[in-house]
Formats: C-alpha cells, structure tokens, sequence
C-alpha cells in the first residue's frame, strides 16, 4: 500500500523563535537586570527571567499534506533549543513517519545518550516536536488526540489558578478574592522568598477567610527553603490543610524531599525540573515525590504519558506543571489530562495565553475554573502565521 498516514514522511520542519513584548513594570529592590530584556531575582537560588513572552513553535509538514504543531517550554535563550533542533534534530527526522511517536523518542534521544545529553535542552527540543508529531496523528486519523492516547477519562478538568499576584499580603488576598470571583476554587501560591514566616502568614490569611470547602490551596517553593524551614513550615501546612508542598527543597536533592514526605502530612510534589522516565523513576522509588508534576514543554506528549503510567504503577496522583506556555503548549497537556486515571489538577496560567490570542485560536476553553476538554482533530488549535510572524526573532526551515 502506497501512501496513507501508515506510510508518511516528514518533508519540512519549520522552527519560529517567538518573543512578545510586554510592559515592564517597577520592580522590587531584588530584581536586577543583566541583559536589555532579562533580570535576576536576587537572593536564594536565584533565577532569570525574561521580561518578554519567550517561545518556541514548531510546524512539521508531511508528504500527505498533514501539518502539526508544537511548542516547547523555552522561557529564556530559546536560540539554544532551537540550534538543537536545526541543526541536530530536524535533519534526523526527516524522511521518518511521524506517526511511530514512541520510536521517535527513543530515536532522539539515543543520539547524545552515549555523550551524557540526557537532559537539558536537548529534551525540551524533542518535546516540541513530539507534540507536532501527535498533532499530525489525529489530525491523519481525524480525532483528537486523547483517544489516540487511549481514550477520554474525563471531558472537564479542575483548574487551579497560578498566578496571584501582589508585592504584600494585603495586595495577595486581594488578588485572591478577584480569583475565586472568576470561579476558581483551587489556588497555588509561590514564595515570596523572603523564607517561611512570610509565606505562612499569607496562606494563613487566605485560609481564615475561605476554609479547605471553599478553597484549595497549593504552595510553590521553587526550591528555596532550607530544610529547617521546608520542615517546619510543611507540618504548618498540614494545619491549613493544602493540597500539596511543591518542590520546597533544592531540585536535586531527592534524600530531602523523601525524609519531607514522611514527616509531614501535606503531599510533596516534584516534577517542574525534570525530564525522561529515567529520573522521574529515581525519584518516585525514593518516594521523595506524592504528586508527579511533568512539563509538557520539558517532557513531550510520548513521555508525559509514559510518566504518568509511573506514578499510576506507584499509586500517585499527576498534576501537569505548566509556565509559560501558550496554546499550542497548553492544548497538548490538557489531552494528556484527559487520557490518564490518576489526574489530580490543572495548572493554569493565563498571561501567556492572553499575550498569544492574535495569533492562536485553541478550541479548548476555560469556564469558571474548569477546562471544557475540546473534540477537534489532533490537537484543536489553530495558528495564523501571518500574525504570528510578527513577533519571531529568528525563522529556520528544515527540508528534504
């Protein structure tokens, strides 16, 4: 049999480096800039951000005429994810059937194992074609692309807002009142990084106004506490009741993590740095994490499933982790949602997705909290690339 989804190429892949302006806003004592466009929260394990909406697309084209799109996680220096896959990635899939997701994977990856590349950006590259290789899937088999996963376990997701913004606590609970107005009932706070004190006393604010039937509530530790503090701050926790404590420990530290879980009563959850079976497998058998937390835009669609079938083995919930990504991102991570038993909750970001409405159109919509899983081919978005190029960097394209 000549032709056919079973026997289609790869002809094209196009990679769009994409940054959209944002207002920079009056910043704190801590936040100082090293470049033009990015800047470094100064104090404990400090990390750069950019003051952009930084990206990466990926459109695959095939020989039936099928196109996909990706999107990987890349908020800061995205021309090095996107050297990885011009010069490295796309050449190797090229003439490859887009359909065999899992050989692929394997397939990218083999190639700089042996180098000790097991990581890194040369994951987040492969994850970005791995959602464009799943978005010509359905769209060949005309369905979306949770059933090609295994089917639909649910059609609405619980969605937890990730964004509470506010310098005080005073100007936080204000933005928590404004969250639970829109219809949310599940919150995650990030440190302030001032240590515990500050922290619990805002998570003890918001809990004396909307108790554990109101009001879920998840704490963000972006890995800064010491132990002492994760310790002591975690049996707190316990009190007010919260959903789980995220990374509280230094991201490596999978022995810290493991002695937290069993000393308190709050679920730890890990996942945001991490990438491949392999290291999410070190750390469930540890038992240094309670709730599995991959990154679509570090993981793929191929290997998020294969994690979530980990935690799954080892009776843990997954909550997907999602940052900065836009709709093609977030479009993805929601079909995983839906084809996996042991979901637990969405993270949703919304600035990201509001930065990107000119040029995204995704069929997956959020009402009051809750994501209305969408039934369009592959993986219901759709991209306007006239508008879209007004915001790329930098353009390659791929061929064979």
């Amino acid at each position: 049999m000549d032709g056919g989804p079973f026997h289609m190429k790869i002809t094209k892949v196009e990679v769009f480096i994409v940054k959209i302006p944002t207002p920079k806003v009056a910043s704190p004592n801590t936040k100082r800039y090293i470049t033009e466009d990015y800047y470094i929260n100064e104090g404990r394990r400090s990390c750069i951000y950019s003051d952009k909406v930084e990206t990466i697309f990926i459109k695959v084209s095939t020989d039936e005429g099928i196109e996909g799109w990706g999107e990987l996680l890349a908020p800061t220096n995205p021309e090095v994810a996107a050297a990885v896959i011009r010069g490295h990635l796309a050449p190797l899939v090229l003439g490859e059937n887009p359909m065999e997701t899992q050989y692929l994977w394997d397939k990218m990856l083999d190639t700089l194992r042996e180098r000790g590349y097991t990581g890194g950006y040369l994951v987040d590259a492969m994850a970005g074609l791995d959602v464009a290789f799943w978005d010509i899937k359905g769209k060949a088999f005309g369905l979306p692309v949770y059933m090609l996963l295994g089917g639909q376990y649910r059609d609405k997701l619980r969605s937890y807002c990730s964004s509470v913004p506010g310098r005080t606590t005073e100007e936080r609970l204000e933005s928590v009142d404004r969250i639970m107005e829109e219809g949310y009932d599940a919150i995650k706070i990030h440190t302030f990084g001032k240590g515990k004190t500050a922290d619990l006393e805002l998570l003890s604010a918001i809990r004396r106004k909307y108790d554990p039937n109101q009001l879920d509530l998840m704490l963000d530790g972006h890995g800064k506490y010491t132990h002492s503090e994760a310790f002591s701050l975690g049996r707190a926790l316990g009190e007010l009741d919260l959903l789980f404590f995220e990374t509280p420990l230094t991201f490596e530290d999978i022995k810290g993590h493991r002695k937290l879980a069993d000393a308190i009563d709050t679920a730890i959850a890990v996942g945001e740095p991490l990438r491949t079976i392999y290291t999410f497998r070190d750390w469930i058998t540890e038992g240094a994490l309670e709730v599995a937390q991959p990154d679509l835009g570090r993981n793929g669609i191929t290997e998020m499933m294969r994690i979530a079938h980990l935690a799954e083995a080892h009776h843990l919930s997954f909550a997907p982790h999602l940052s900065v990504h836009q709709a093609v991102g977030v479009a993805a991570s929601v079909h995983v949602s839906a084809a996996i038993s042991n979901f637990l909750i969405f993270e949703y970001q919304p600035n990201s997705l509001k930065a990107s409405e000119s040029y995204s159109n995704a069929s997956f919509k959020l009402e009051k909290g809750v994501i209305k899983v969408p039934n369009d081919p592959g993986l219901g978005v759709e991209i306007d690339e006239l508008e879209l190029r007004k915001f790329v960097t930098e353009y390659a394209e791929i061929k064979a």
